[in-house]
């Protein structure tokens, strides 16, 4: 299978620039580099990329929307299944969930889907769009969810928009887990942290901080 076009190289800073400090390499996509690597996904009829996908992002949905420059509904895509695409568009090892699955890598480059969920999140970021509104509260119980971190993030945010209250109990002073103290400054900013981190509290999740699980509130008082 011949390849389409070759993969969009994504720009960075210089290297005179980024050894002198510890902020973020990869610059990101423009508009018109996002809509020509789009392009190159072939949209499968059987999409192997989304079975690599940890949180199964429609793939194929959301760059068919890029590639029409409609990052709006592109975004919206992403957010049906992906609560924090900033993060993931730079932090994911998609070179080993989804673009090693890619039809395209049999013998050329697969697209470069992290890539183009990071602009498509960046797009959302500069633009402070909100994709997903919360839905109104189901009847139940209130859920808790211990700790910030990615696995906490995407729990409260998924089960905020199904409707529920949703509380998150942080032991440290700053939220994130991982994100925020193990990942450096020029692999994944504070402050794409922070901002997806406000995304998830959009949807009605409340982040209750400097609450240790055990010492504070023990499971039995929680379930209270």
């Amino acid at each position: 299978m011949a390849e389409k076009k070759s993969r969009q190289k994504m720009p960075e800073r210089p290297v005179a620039q980024r050894i002198r400090d510890f902020e973020e390499v990869p610059l990101g996509y423009t508009l018109q580099q996002a809509i020509e690597e789009a392009k190159r996904c072939l949209g499968c009829k059987d999409p192997k990329c989304m079975a690599g996908c940890p949180v199964e992002v429609d793939i194929p949905g959301f760059l068919a929307f890029v590639a029409q420059g409609d990052c709006a509904s592109a975004l919206k895509k992403i957010r049906e299944t992906n609560s924090l695409p900033a993060i993931c568009g730079r932090v994911c090892p998609q070179e080993d969930q989804c673009e090693i699955k890619c039809i395209l890598g049999v013998k050329g480059q697969p697209v470069a889907i992290g890539a183009l969920e990071r602009f498509v999140a960046d797009w959302e970021l500069a633009r402070k769009v909100k994709a997903v509104s919360r839905k109104q509260e189901a009847e139940g119980p209130k859920i808790a969810v211990v700790g910030s971190g990615p696995a906490g993030l995407t729990c409260a945010g998924d089960l905020a928009k199904l409707g529920y209250a949703v509380t998150i109990f942080e032991s440290l002073h700053v939220t994130g887990g991982v994100l925020t103290y193990g990942i450096p400054e020029f692999r994944l900013p504070k402050k794409i942290v922070d901002l997806e981190v406000n995304y998830v509290k959009s949807l009605g999740v409340e982040i209750k901080t400097n609450m240790l699980i055990g010492n504070i509130y023990t499971i039995e008082e929680l379930l209270k």
